[in-house]
């Protein structure tokens, strides 16, 4: 039988975003499981992770692609199909989703311009999210990392932290195409970590 992969994409380039803050855009790939069907379960059949997808907009770089597991939940029960989870692993389990959670509300307030301390109405009503499909579309700030190759997978990107308002990296006037944005000498000599 045939096969013509004259329409198939062409292998994508694999090249990195260098280090340095971005205004990325999500798109939400749908995993297949969850209440929605937007989360995707992990190879520990426990853990359900939201998948994103990141593309930098404008720039140099623009359209590159990062990708981002966020952990959102997780399935404590005493579940007779699963296997039991070692005492000392449960907490790991509950931290990655806290992570996860300060990760999406981090993006939120990036995303809408939200101070981390804003407890408006307002505000609140923002980190509501009716599902995840909310967050397709949205464009915030991240410093975006790279990763070596290890384990045998080569080497990527990854959202070392997002860039809220409160952060010296966040755009006085954010505009909605710009990416990437830099910092000043000044800045990456007397630079507080966001942590």
């Amino acid at each position: 039988m045939p096969i013509d992969l004259n329409d198939a994409e062409a292998q994508r380039d694999r090249t990195l975003v260098p280090s340095g803050p971005y205004c990325l855009k999500i798109a939400v790939k749908p995993g297949g499981a969850g209440e929605d069907r937007f989360l995707r379960l992990a190879k520990n059949l426990r853990s359900l992770m939201l998948e994103l997808k990141y593309s930098v907009v404008g720039g140099d770089y623009a359209g590159k692609q990062i990708q981002d597991f966020i952990t959102v939940d997780f399935d404590e029960t005493d579940d007779p199909d699963l296997s039991p989870i070692e005492p000392d692993k449960l907490e790991n389990y509950r931290t990655s989703v806290r992570m996860g959670l300060s990760k999406q509300r981090a993006i939120i307030d990036s995303a809408y311009g939200l101070e981390p301390n804003d407890d408006s109405e307002a505000a609140r009503a923002k980190r509501k999210l009716a599902n995840y499909s909310a967050l397709n579309g949205l464009k915030f700030y991240a410093q975006v990392e790279e990763k070596p190759a290890r384990d045998g997978f080569g080497p990527r990107n990854y959202v070392d932290f997002v860039i809220t308002p409160d952060l010296p990296d966040y755009p006085k006037q954010p505009a909605k195409a710009v990416a990437p944005f830099k910092r000043s000498p000044s800045q990456d000599l007397d630079d507080d970590l966001p942590y």
